[in-house]
């Protein structure tokens, strides 16, 4: 009996890890990525200077409610600050949805240049993608 109760101990905390993960495991961000469309199915880092600009990432065990917030940042143009966001947009988690997108559209186009766009939840910075318009 006590040979075995080592080996039920590790199989226990084995079981009691799978069921921890199934159940949703640890909140967050993964995956960021940005696309060519509201699919996410076509991956890019090159937009042209009329095309919208998507950027998608996957959510796990997220509370309804959560805020998201994408900041979108032009590094490389005369006279604006590469470090002052020039669009902010806010989204307010709802449950069910494991992957969420923000889309950036322009009346005019895009100047030619490198952009950044950083995604945080609840305030907290979950990650950042670099893009260009040519």
């Amino acid at each position: 009996m006590k040979k075995l109760f080592p080996v039920l101990l590790a199989m226990l905390a084995l079981v009691s890890s799978m069921l921890a993960c199934n159940l949703g495991g640890e909140p967050g961000v993964s995956n960021i990525r940005m696309a060519t469309d509201d699919t996410g199915n076509t991956a890019t880092t090159v937009y042209s200077p009329s095309d919208a600009f998507f950027i998608f990432f996957d959510v796990n065990a997220i509370e309804p409610g959560t805020q998201f917030e994408s900041r979108w940042f032009i590094l490389d143009y005369e006279g604006e600050d590469p470090n002052t966001p020039f669009k902010t947009i806010n989204y307010s988690y709802e449950k069910g949805t494991t992957q969420i997108y923000f889309q950036l559209t322009s009346d005019v186009d895009w100047p030619a240049s490198r952009y950044r766009v950083e995604v945080y939840m609840n305030g907290v910075k979950s990650g950042e993608q670099q893009f260009e318009v040519k």
